[in-house]
């Protein structure tokens, strides 16, 4: 069943192969086994076994209130609940990861990394993880220097360590064919090697979180609410949908990470030392559309950059030097200020989300109506934009390179000629290979 229930929606012959040697001529296997078998029991039994997992009962469901604006000063905005929000105490999560079988390869420690050349006998700095990076060494000195203490415990004298939050998210369809679709947040720690995070198997990768959606009856219930639903149905829908993604975040920065955030959790760790561990934002991995909706910014505005502020108009500019400065001395910035103005003006002057006195405030700089719920959990000093990193999966291998080389195909059909055909040739060499 679990060679059944490998991912794969077709089995090619490395499955086969693979039922062979890791199924039929596994040496605990026995024909006896399958007497009476039936494929249809056997799933209900696993399915079974998944609901009743230790993994399934940390996860809980909540339900999450976003507010609607009505488009009319005289009537009040409305709390809409969305319900289906599954999710676990990020600091319980936390806490697991410092203490499972994984943990005794956690660095508590930051530091820096040199080679050096054995023909000039020159150093060279090596950056290759997140706990030899220098962000990493800056958050630990800070840690260690302003790194509060509860009033609980304030001649704490247990070490401080830092511990490096890694997040990732993609919404994905569960079915090539139908509606059914996840939008799962996952969290990995800095504190340990990518070469450990990235086998598959390691258990590195925690679930955290899986959003949902805004129901049909959020349509029904905004169109009898909403004094201008016909005329401004897109903008709304958009700006509830960026409200639920922050709402779904405050919900997971709960007072209880907060607490943690501020003055550390304890933990005795599988050394069996007591450290106190200060949880700390380093990166967020997600597509283009993701980014957006965590930076609060519009897709594809003026400013599209999620991470700096270049202009759309400028980015034929891209890898010269007047880019490489925009980008290094022009860093995207919450503008809470003007987020606050333009949310007082939808919410209780009833302006429109797309009007003119919003889009004078925010447009300029792509920004959106939005509170971040990381600013306003953590503060005004926390930028969101630094924690999004290049997603190599989806701005590289599918869209850079799979741009690149649908250029070069086409570029090697218009050079062909009969027998000689470029790409014949390159479609023999990939068979070869």
């Amino acid at each position: 069943m679990s060679w059944l229930n490998n991912g794969g929606t077709t089995k090619f012959e490395v499955e086969i192969t693979s039922f062979v040697q890791k199924v039929i001529q596994a040496p605990d296997f026995r024909k006896e086994d399958l007497d009476g078998f039936d494929a249809h029991r056997e799933n209900m039994r696993f399915d079974k076994a998944v609901a009743n997992s230790d993994l399934k009962s940390q996860f809980k469901e909540s339900l999450v209130d976003i507010l609607v604006p009505s488009g009319s000063m005289t009537v009040p905005p409305k709390v809409f609940t969305v319900p289906g929000l599954l999710h676990r105490s990020l600091t319980a999560t936390i806490v697991g990861a410092f203490t499972d079988p994984l943990s005794h390869l956690l660095h508590f420690s930051p530091y820096k990394l040199f080679h050096r050349n054995p023909s000039t006998q020159q150093e060279e700095r090596i950056y290759g993880e997140l706990y030899t990076s220098d962000a990493f060494l800056a958050e630990h000195d800070k840690v260690q220097k302003y790194g509060k203490l509860p009033t609980t415990d304030p001649d704490c004298k247990r070490e401080k360590v830092v511990a490096a939050l890694m997040f990732s998210s993609d919404a994905t369809h569960l079915t090539d064919f139908g509606t059914a679709k996840a939008w799962p947040i996952y969290l990995m720690l800095g504190n340990l090697s990518k070469y450990t995070r990235s086998l598959p198997n390691s258990g590195a990768m925690h679930h955290l979180a899986y959003i949902p959606s805004l129901p049909d009856s959020f349509n029904d219930m905004v169109s009898d609410f909403h004094a201008r639903w016909r005329t401004q149905k897109k903008e709304i829908l958009t700006h509830c949908k960026r409200e639920l993604i922050q709402a779904v975040w405050k919900k997971i920065l709960d007072d209880e990470f907060m607490h943690a955030y501020h003055y550390g959790v304890v933990i005795q760790c599988i050394d069996g030392v007591e450290r106190r561990i200060y949880p700390r934002f380093f990166t967020y991995s997600a597509d283009y559309p993701e980014k957006v909706l965590l930076a609060t910014i519009r897709d594809k505005g003026l400013c599209p950059c999620p991470r700096c502020r270049v202009a759309k108009s400028e980015l034929y500019l891209l890898g010269r030097f007047h880019d490489i400065q925009v980008r290094t001395n022009n860093l995207r910035e919450y503008m809470l200020d003007k987020v606050k103005i333009a949310r007082d003006a939808i919410y209780r002057l009833g302006m429109g989300i797309g009007s003119s006195v919003v889009e004078d405030l925010l447009k300029p700089f792509s920004a959106v109506p939005t509170m971040n719920a990381f600013v306003d959990r953590i503060g005004p000093e926390f930028s969101p934009s630094k924690m999004l990193v290049v997603d190599l999966l989806h701005e590289f291998e599918l869209g850079v390179w799979k741009g690149l080389f649908s250029q070069l195909i086409r570029l090697l059909y218009a050079a062909g000629r009969g027998i000689d055909d470029p790409v014949v040739i390159l479609d023999q060499r990939y068979i070869v290979l």
